[in-house]
């Protein structure tokens, strides 16, 4: 079999033909590519320009593995009795042809004295040297050498979706280099941040589906990777080889390079950033701009809170110096509530179910500045197997939301900035996200907090503050690492911590939930109460008010913000609203209004 391919001439390649296993062949010098076209059926496809392409494109990929193919074709040859027969009769056209053309004394050292018109002879001593490994070089010396290396190329599957394999390509992979359609587009948002219990994604990192997954060995990563993505994209065998390591750790984690179709993406994290701004698939108009107010002439601020939990964007404004005339919130959770008050000295003004609230209540107790909220995610998010949705059960609280919202909208003329900011889980149905886009008119953005701190967890952010979609970045007081959150004399075995939620296992880590993540005194623990209180970036013993019990803390620390990421989404506001003096922040703890405030007084 002869092939013809620009500057390799006399290197070995294979062919299969049907019904016969693969034949060694030659590679001669380029001739025309009639010469080439004669060899297939013009009526079939030797008309076609694309696929004429294809073929050259396909030979020239095939020089970079036909030395793996001869030499697992050897090895497993020698390996089966039975086929030793078989073996005799490749050895003798594979060296022959060697022998000819001088490449097995050239690649392997080898020199056979024997005169070369003895022929029995001479193949006699080739499968000697064949059955006995090839020496003195052994199998290496089929490697080819650096002048044909430039001929090998990777494949990068830009053209067709990642995920199916349909050329209906819709937008890039986050991760990988390569592309998505829609419905691959629409699913992997829906699935990305979706964990199971252990605390690893429920589906395949790169393809968002998968039956049979092989898990991350890294204990701060929790990606998943299915068969089918290993096999057709590394390489047939990848998923099998892969499982008998121990750890293996992912592509994701390694230093990015090549993986046979799949190479990840350097810059994988603001790809991700991009996915998820735009997934709606709607565009909407810019949000109106609010110019900076000179320094002079900046007010306090004045907030509502819907389902405001323990408080932590009156924290945050806090930290950031932001004087509050009014923090009005709604929370039905008594112990969220006892938080808040407790830990800010009765300065919030508590008003109860969101649903309570009138537009008369609105008149009375604003204007606001800043609204904020996220409501309840249960029947929003996709973990959830018998979730209702947005327009049933906690999902229709979104809408309590959106009404708030159009009533303290300035109104036509109004001038004054007004300030809005709506959360909630990544992992909801795409037509939900799509009707809450619809709602809000405009797109989130995606936060992790993973980036600020030592635990996962990824959420959406709609609003109008400036700045949203900007980078974040970890300041000097972000703790990292779960180390800096332990308590002296106990050790961290991972650097982050799954996504810490309501539920007590979300605490344990690794495969199958059988890692907890602190060492103490040579034995295994979980974390404390204080640690997480600090993981989420809250003060030590914040939670500990009203004789709450470890579960009860865990349970209203699951359900609140990050801070330093509310800390990043706040910092602009800095520029619309006073702030204490610098010596007055960092000095003194006076109330910023007395419980006993007009305001509160009128709210009683």
């Amino acid at each position: 079999m002869c092939l013809c391919v620009q500057g390799v001439s006399g290197e070995l390649v294979w062919g299969n033909v049907e019904g016969f296993p693969p034949w060694p062949g030659s590679l001669h010098d380029l001739t025309s590519f009639a010469a080439f076209d004669q060899l297939f059926c013009s009526k079939s496809f030797a008309t076609v320009a694309n696929y004429k392409e294809a073929i050259l494109l396909a030979l020239e990929v095939s020089l970079g593995s036909f030395l793996q193919i001869l030499i697992s074709w050897s090895v497993g040859y020698l390996e089966e009795d039975q086929r030793k027969t078989q073996l005799l009769c490749r050895c003798s056209c594979v060296l022959t042809f060697l022998f000819n053309h001088q490449e097995a004394a050239l690649r392997c050292k080898k020199h056979f004295p024997v005169n070369p018109d003895d022929t029995d002879e001479l193949q006699k001593q080739m499968l000697d040297w064949a059955l006995g490994g090839f020496q003195p070089t052994g199998t290496d010396g089929f490697k080819p050498t650096r002048y044909i290396s430039k001929f090998f190329v990777s494949v990068v599957c830009t053209d067709f979706c990642l995920c199916c394999g349909t050329e209906k390509i819709e937008i890039f992979h986050p991760l990988f280099k390569g592309s998505l359609c829609l419905k691959c587009k629409n699913n992997l948002t829906e699935t990305l941040y979706r964990y199971d219990e252990d605390g690893y994604q429920s589906y395949c990192t790169i393809c968002c589906y998968g039956l049979e997954v092989i898990l991350c060995g890294n204990d701060s990563c929790c990606r998943s990777y299915c068969a089918d993505c290993l096999n057709i994209l590394v390489g047939p065998g990848t998923f099998d080889s892969l499982t008998l390591l121990d750890p293996w750790i992912c592509f994701m984690c390694q230093p990015h390079q090549a993986h046979g179709a799949l190479t990840p993406r350097e810059d994988w994290s603001i790809r991700v950033q991009e996915l998820f701004a735009n997934n709606s698939a709607m565009e909407f108009e810019p949000h109106r701009v609010y110019p900076s107010i000179p320094a002079s002439l900046r007010q306090p601020l004045r907030v509502l809170s819907l389902f405001d939990g323990i408080a932590t964007g009156y924290l945050v404004l806090k930290d950031l110096g932001v004087k509050v005339e009014k923090y009005v919130a709604s929370e039905v959770c008594e112990d969220s509530v006892a938080v808040a008050s407790v830990n800010h000295d009765g300065r919030i003004i508590q008003v109860g179910d969101v649903r309570s609230i009138t537009e008369k209540d609105i008149e009375r107790w604003g204007p606001f500045d800043l609204l904020i909220g996220g409501s309840p995610c249960n029947d929003l998010s996709i973990v959830n197997p018998i979730r209702k949705g947005l327009y049933e059960g906690t999902g229709r609280l979104f809408f309590e939301f959106y009404r708030i919202l159009q009533l303290l909208k300035p109104k036509e003329g109004d001038s004054r900035p007004f300030f809005w900011l709506f959360e909630n889980v990544v992992f909801m149905n795409t037509h939900d996200k799509v009707n809450i886009c619809r709602f809000l008119e405009c797109n989130p953005v995606l936060l992790d907090a993973v980036k600020v701190s030592p635990a996962h967890r990824a959420r959406y952010f709609w609003g109008n503050i400036p700045g949203m979609s900007r980078p974040i970045i970890a300041s000097r007081k972000d703790k990292l690492n779960l180390q800096d959150c332990l308590e002296i004399g106990r050790e961290a075995r991972v650097t982050k911590v799954r996504t810490i939620t309501t539920n007590p296992n979300s605490l344990k880590q690794g495969k199958g939930l059988n890692l907890l993540p602190v060492y103490q005194n040579g034995k295994e623990d979980i974390l404390w109460i204080t640690e997480l209180e600090k993981i989420f970036g809250f003060p030590k013993h914040y939670t500990d008010v009203r004789n709450m019990n470890r579960q009860q803390r865990q349970k209203v620390l699951g359900k609140a913000w990050s801070v330093p990421v509310i800390r990043h989404l706040f910092a602009p506001l800095k520029d619309y609203f006073a702030c204490e003096e610098l010596l007055t922040a960092s000095l003194s703890t006076a109330p910023m209004s007395s419980p006993d405030s007009p305001d509160l007084q009128l709210l009683k």
